[in-house]
């Protein structure tokens, strides 16, 4: 088993790439790994459970929330990021907790492979 970091920098509303992100978290967790996902600059959206998306509308949001949910996928927001774009504790979705740069170079330390998508 493999240990992925996946740094997530694109808020939900870049197109299809936050949509490709997802498919790769799904590729490693559906292969056994492990994923440790790091929601940095706009990618902090991704945790905030106020976001309004319209009806019809796919939620990359809701999908990661449902991935972090999975004991083998740890999903971390920027604290730095979230208080800057104004996401506080209160308002992370379910699943989802803040963390620091540090955890993040923790991270790369111990991981078979890092991707990132910004």
């Amino acid at each position: 088993m493999k240990q992925f970091a996946i740094l997530l920098a694109v808020s939900p509303e870049s197109g299809t790439l936050p949509l490709r992100a997802l498919e790769t978290l799904k590729a490693a967790l559906s292969r056994g790994h492990t994923v440790f996902c790091f929601l940095f600059e706009d990618g902090v959206l991704f945790a905030d459970k106020t976001r309004d998306v319209p009806q019809g509308e796919t939620d990359p949001s809701r999908q990661l929330a449902e991935l972090s949910t999975l004991e083998s996928c740890n999903v971390v927001a920027c604290i730095t990021a979230a208080e800057r774009r104004g996401i506080r504790e209160e308002l992370l979705i379910d699943g989802i907790r803040l963390g620091g740069l540090g955890e993040w170079t923790e991270q790369l330390q111990s991981s078979d492979r890092v991707v990132q998508f910004r």
